[in-house]
């Protein structure tokens, strides 16, 4: 589900263009993503498909529980590889 630009003109820690990712993601100059989950993800999965760990995660976005992640929760992450 991507995000709508009510949503997207929320998101804050920068500016500038949007560019969709992928699986509802987006990226702004490949500072960082916005990343939506969806049905089976896992932060194990998420963090390694963008090059960083399950702990930066939970940092970045205050999860105090590394295994209760929600369907349509956005995530900012700073990645290091987008794939």
């Amino acid at each position: 589900m991507a995000m709508t630009e009510k949503e997207l003109s929320e998101v804050t820690g920068g500016a500038g263009n949007w560019q969709q990712y992928a699986k509802g993601s987006y990226v702004n100059y490949g500072q960082y993503i916005v990343y939506n989950v969806v049905g089976g993800d896992v932060l194990s999965g998420i963090a390694i498909r963008f090059g960083v760990t399950v702990q930066q995660i939970c940092q970045w976005n205050n999860i105090k529980n590394p295994d209760l992640i929600y369907v349509n929760q956005k995530l900012t992450i700073y990645p290091t590889i987008l794939r």
